[in-house]
């Protein structure tokens, strides 16, 4: 009975007009920056994805092929992205995660990153933690162009303007490479990518937004296979309709999304759908010193995948849905100790209810905490099957997690301890995934610092991670130590990246490997004139030759020149 009323309660509560309109987007589901201080969490740019050394993002080749993200040396299916607070998951695809490198970031403002488990308020897949990518509409009118090596062209416009009320947002981008050899090889792997966003944002009367999204991005990519050059085409096009009424205390939101991908190795063809729908609900309520927020979510999804396997074809058509329940209560106390405590409870329909909370305390400061999550197996580690003898284990159980972490945040810099244990950790073995029977632990350290030496700015990100499974072997792809350091003068930007050894899988023999260390450098330099702004830059400029992972070339040094004009 509670599940069936819990969300015609919350669409009960009234709406409480305002004298003024305030609209904040927050990353956690509440209009309380008190939670805040009780997270570890980062707010960059879309184009420092890539320089933030506990978010990892490990690209198997150049532009256009698939990544992964890794958060505080969990896997990549661990770290939770989401859209606008709506997780955008690929049930189709072996860990059940977007591709976030598939995506252009157009139309997106802002990037929260957000570390440790928050399966209280996000629910499943956020062990590691969440990156949310936030889209806010603008007046702004521009046209931008870029061309870089390898035949790179980059062309957007965006044509954004009030109807009445409404804030309409408009733009596109057309992106094409010749890319490289995504390994050892003389020909090219092309890649061509088209986006499209429609946003709007009508202000009401009782201080309301009506926020609406049309995104549409099309990647078509020519792949090589692991053990050899042979080109094959990846095909992947990605769909969101988001429709949302909030402020700063209440949001009820639609959102759907559908990723579509298409495989072609000579005439053989697998496809792999997902379509998702998401109802979400939630509010929150002050009451003195305090901020209770409670929210329920619905999702729905469809899963279809048809793969070509030694001359016959398999089908596999799946649902998913889970109803999940969410509350947390944010207080700043007498004694100056800020508290947050939520709960959430999911209810999903292949497996059994799941309980996760997560408590945080912060004062001067010094911040301690202790959370709980899980992550479902996907619809493809349980049914899937491929050409190279992978067969889906339906046995599989949802990976369970504990993490405490205790930080310390002060004007530039921000210090913390962390400690994640898995059970029943998915590991591949003997063609198919098993839950292991040994805990896994995560921990580490991570060290954010930002200083002022005269005028030049400099930022530096340091991080020392160790990650092993149940029998104490150190996980794969997971450098101990990374190191990600800044300077910034007068329009320069100049990036030092380090990235420890670490252990990987030989791309053809397939047994464990060291990767060993590497150092790269950018440089980036942008000025504006009033309304036109010119950009050059240079990636690699010592032309290190690298492999991250093992087998998979990544770019050489290579340049970009571009501006963008205003109207």
């Amino acid at each position: 009975m509670f599940k069936i009323l819990l969300p015609a309660l919350l669409l009960l509560i009234p709406f409480t007009a305002k004298a003024e309109l305030e609209i904040t987007i927050y990353g956690f589901r509440t209009s309380n920056d008190l939670a805040y201080k009780t997270y570890s969490y980062e707010v960059i740019e879309p184009k420092e994805i890539e320089n933030n050394p506990s978010l990892n993002v490990v690209q198997s080749g150049p532009e256009g092929q698939m990544s992964s993200t890794f958060l505080r040396g969990t896997n990549s299916n661990h770290t939770l992205i989401t859209l606008n607070g709506i997780a955008i998951k690929d049930h189709s695809t072996p860990g059940g995660t977007d591709d976030i490198s598939q995506h252009s970031f157009l139309g997106v403002n802002r990037i929260e990153v957000i570390k440790g488990p928050m399966g209280s308020v996000y629910g499943p897949n956020s062990i590691g933690g969440t990156s949310n990518m936030n889209t806010q509409a603008n007046d702004n009118n521009s046209i931008c162009a870029f061309v870089g090596s390898n035949k790179t062209w980059t062309q957007n416009i965006k044509v954004g303007d009030y109807v009445g009320n409404t804030l309409i947002d408009f733009r596109v981008e057309n992106k094409t490479s010749d890319g490289i050899s995504v390994v050892d090889g003389n020909e090219n792997d092309e890649y061509k990518n088209r986006n499209y966003i429609f946003q709007t944002e009508s202000y009401l009367d009782n201080s309301y937004i009506l926020k609406s999204n049309i995104i549409e991005t099309h990647n078509k990519s020519d792949l090589d296979k692991s053990t050899d050059y042979t080109d094959y085409t990846s095909d992947w096009q990605f769909n969101n309709y988001y429709l949302s009424l909030q402020n700063k205390d209440e949001e009820y939101t639609i959102n759907h999304t559908k990723h579509d991908r298409v495989y072609d190795d000579k005439g053989t063809i697998d496809t792999y759908l997902n379509d998702t729908t998401t109802l979400l609900a939630k509010k929150t309520l002050h009451h003195e010193n305090k901020s209770h927020t409670l929210g329920t979510e619905y999702e729905y999804s469809d899963i279809e995948f048809n793969t070509n396997i030694s001359g016959y074809e398999s089908e596999v058509n799946k649902n998913r849905t889970n109803n999940g329940y969410f509350y947390s209560v944010d207080q700043s106390h007498d004694s100056g100790v800020q508290s947050h405590l939520g709960f959430r409870y999911d209810t999903p329909n292949t497996f059994d209810d799941q309980l996760t909370y997560r408590l945080g305390v912060e004062k001067n400061g010094v911040r301690l905490s202790y959370a709980t999550g899980y992550k479902a197996p996907t619809v493809y580690e349980m049914y899937g099957k491929d050409n190279w003898g992978f067969l889906g284990n339906s046995s599989l159980v949802p990976e369970e997690s504990k993490t405490y972490e205790l930080g310390y945040r002060w004007d530039k810099g921000d210090l913390v301890f962390f400690k994640t244990e898995i059970d029943n950790l998915l590991k591949y073995e003997n063609s198919t995934y098993v839950n292991d029977t040994k805990k896994s632990d995560r921990h580490g350290v991570e060290l954010g610092l930002t200083n002022n030496i005269g005028s030049v700015i400099i930022k530096n990100n340091t991080a020392f991670v160790i990650a092993e499974d149940g029998n104490g072997a150190e996980i794969v792809r997971k450098p101990k130590w990374t190191n990600l350091t800044n300077f910034e003068l007068n329009g320069f930007n100049f990036n030092i990246n380090y990235y420890g050894s670490h252990m990987d899988i030989d791309s053809k023999t397939y047994a464990r490997k060291k990767i060993k260390s590497v150092t790269t450098a950018d440089l980036f330099y942008s000025t504006t004139k009033g309304s036109l702004t010119m950009y050059a830059g240079i990636d690699n400029i010592t032309d290190v030759d690298y492999e991250r992972p093992d087998g998979y070339n990544q770019v050489n040094r290579n340049f970009t020149l571009g501006f963008n004009k205003k109207f």
